[in-house]
């Protein structure tokens, strides 16, 4: 039986396809849902923590082994970090990433099913702030509207145990479901919203959009399932 971030994950990896490159897209050179610029950025952070805990790499243990941040984003072990790095990435190595970037930072596996698989997808399509703040925005409504005794939580985009309780506290009303179809409507009016601002990306509204109503058909798969 598939574990929670394999079910997540499953739905992810059909929407991230191979090496592609498009003029209008900010992350750059991307691979299975891996860009350049998430790569390179997440890279700067390690080496500058690093740089602030050890000063140099110059006695760290990690120094150049598969437990260094760094190096774990030198995908192709050639001592930098650059777009080579993203033409040898595998499903493999971005399933990693996004575990530890995306699944594990967020405390997904803390959530009810559809929350969890919801603020997955999110933050690697449009970034976790964003994504924390539609699944605490969607929880939210539906909580005010719901629940006989809520406290709305921050929108802040930071997933903390507010958060966990808010939605530990629908999925006991089994509400959990009916949020994760709100979230799904803030984000098409996010991507909606997005294009009409910024126009170069219109490029890529039709796909986001469909993407959005794929999840929704994944979610009313799984909840078929759970009951």
């Amino acid at each position: 039986m598939p574990n929670l971030f394999d079910t997540a994950h499953a739905f992810t990896a059909r929407w991230e396809g191979g090496l592609t490159y498009h003029p209008a897209d900010p992350g750059g050179l991307t691979k299975y849902g891996v860009s350049l610029r998430w790569v390179q950025d997440l890279a700067q952070q390690a080496l500058q923590e690093c740089l602030r805990q050890h000063k140099s790499c110059d006695g760290c243990s990690a120094a150049r082994t598969p437990n260094c941040t760094y190096n774990g984003l030198d995908l192709d072990m050639d001592g930098d970090v650059d777009a080579d790095d993203i033409r040898a990435c595998t499903r493999q190595q971005a399933a990693a990433l996004f575990k530890k970037h995306f699944w594990d930072a967020l405390g997904c596996a803390a959530l009810p099913l559809p929350l969890a698989v919801a603020l997955y997808d999110g933050a690697v399509n449009m970034g976790p702030a964003r994504s924390v703040r539609q699944l605490q925005q969607g929880m939210n409504s539906v909580g005010e509207a719901q629940l006989d005794h809520y406290r709305p939580i921050a929108e802040d985009g930071i997933s903390g145990p507010r958060t966990a309780e808010l939605a530990e506290a629908l999925e006991s009303s089994n509400l959990q479901w009916f949020a994760a179809r709100q979230i799904l409507r803030l984000r098409d009016a996010f991507y909606r919203d997005l294009a009409a601002r910024r126009p170069s990306l219109k490029v890529f509204l039709e796909g986001w959009r469909n993407r959005v109503k794929a999840l929704a058909q994944y979610l009313a798969e799984l909840e078929r399932e759970a009951n």
